[in-house]
């Protein structure tokens, strides 16, 4: 559990022993995961909650899933198998810890890049389909049909690519 509580830490900003903490399923399979090349490579993350960066690493691991690695910078690594998958015009990254230690349970993240340097990344809460978190294909149509509401969906990372102009130094 310490890393899935990092990942929400890293990526969430925010840490809930008594929500939900993850998805039974990604959102999509790997037969139908892709990798977008513009996505690959290292991110100065800042959630709007705590400005201290991560950074977060991107790497084709076989041509239809990423391996993510998150470091906060103090020495803590982790590593994520990361499986993409489109809904309606929106994408979204289904997260699963590898390293440390792995874990069951998925984190969903819509993800959306503006221009070559800036990316979103906005956490799927899992209590909204809390009644529906062992069928994969219930998960998806009710994400599908709350894409625009803020309690299911809400922006928690910013992100620069490493060395663009926006990165700023710690």
């Amino acid at each position: 559990m310490r890393a899935r509580s990092a990942v929400l830490a890293l990526v969430a900003g925010l840490v809930c022993t008594a929500c939900l903490s993850g998805f039974r399923h990604p959102l999509g399979s790997v037969r139908q995961s892709f990798i977008d090349k513009p996505l690959l490579g290292t991110w100065v993350c800042r959630s709007t909650d705590d400005p201290k960066p991560i950074d977060l690493t991107f790497v084709d691991f076989d041509g239809r899933q990423y391996l993510l690695q998150s470091d906060d910078r103090k020495g803590e690594r982790f590593s994520h198998r990361v499986v993409s998958t489109r809904l309606e015009q929106a994408t979204f990254l289904s997260l699963r810890p590898v390293a440390p230690k792995a874990e069951d349970e998925w984190t969903l993240l819509q993800y959306a890049l503006s221009g070559a340097n800036h990316l979103s990344l906005g956490l799927v809460d899992p209590e909204p389909f809390e009644d529906v978190l062992d069928d994969a294909v219930a998960v998806r149509e009710r994400l599908a049909e709350r894409l625009d509401d803020p309690e299911v969906i809400r922006e928690q990372l910013s992100c620069t690519r490493q060395g663009s102009l926006g990165e700023q130094p710690e």
